[in-house]
């Protein structure tokens, strides 16, 4: 998830939107989305995408390609190991989220189901890919890497990162109906500006995000963003624009 050659497609939120609370009424949407543990919901959420920068980080900055160019074993031991670290971290990223699953606010378990299954889907991929290098290394070291069998090799894998891309769209959506999920139930007829947090927590979340997203400061998707820069922006825009209200600030 979030790494190697992916980009996002600048995708208005109303598109993501139409499948969930944009389609809903304004009653509907009250109803859904009632003010029961907004914040600490996000709260978890964000603290969720920190595990996901690491995951990006391994390798976008550490990547084994860079350090190992030379050594195509020590290369693909390192990328096997990669792929197990981040397995750990996709677990945790769960684990953040499942408890949401039972949450009687209707938007915040769609959300959480969402990342749930993505981040289980990116599990399993990881599994197949490093069962993939592993078959692969296997042929190196025993001198059988013919040039088909890489020609294989390299469909495989483009395959899997195809597969991730999808996973990453979901990973988008999740965080703009997350942003959703701050709205108050309090605006009346579905329409107004009033977030269900305090001016305080909302300045907490904001540390948070800030705390491993400082270098994205963009508000909103755009075309060319990671999904890990747009997750970070869609979530900074709610928090730090002033015509959202702190439900302290009526």
């Amino acid at each position: 998830m979030f790494r190697r050659f992916l980009t996002l497609f600048a995708v208005s939120g109303s598109i993501f939107l139409g499948t969930c609370a944009g389609s809903w009424g304004a009653d509907e949407f009250v109803k859904n989305n009632p003010d029961i543990n907004k914040y600490e919901f996000a709260r978890s959420y964000i603290s969720a995408l920190s595990y996901m920068k690491d995951i990006h980080d391994r390798w976008d900055k550490n990547a084994p390609k860079k350090y190992f160019a030379d050594q195509k074993d020590k290369m693909i031991l390192a990328t096997l190991n990669d792929l197990s670290l981040d397995n750990s971290d996709l677990r945790i990223i769960k684990h953040y989220l499942l408890k949401y699953l039972i949450s009687p606010n209707m938007l915040m378990r769609k959300v959480a189901d969402m990342v749930v299954v993505a981040t289980s889907r990116e599990i399993a991929v990881n599994d197949a890919e490093k069962t993939l290098w592993q078959k692969w290394y296997d042929l190196t070291t025993s001198g059988q890497a013919t040039r088909p069998k890489e020609i294989d090799f390299v469909k495989s894998q483009y395959a899997m990162e195809l597969r991730r891309k999808e996973f990453d769209k979901d990973i988008v959506h999740a965080s703009i109906l997350m942003t959703k999920v701050l709205i108050s139930e309090k605006n009346k007829n579905g329409k107004g500006h009033l977030l269900a947090i305090t001016a305080q927590q909302r300045q907490n979340l904001l540390d948070k995000l800030d705390s491993y997203g400082s270098d994205t400061l963009d508000w909103g998707l755009k075309s060319g963003q990671g999904t890990l820069e747009g997750s970070i922006a869609v979530i900074r825009e709610t928090l730090e624009d002033s015509i959202w209200i702190s439900i302290d600030e009526k």
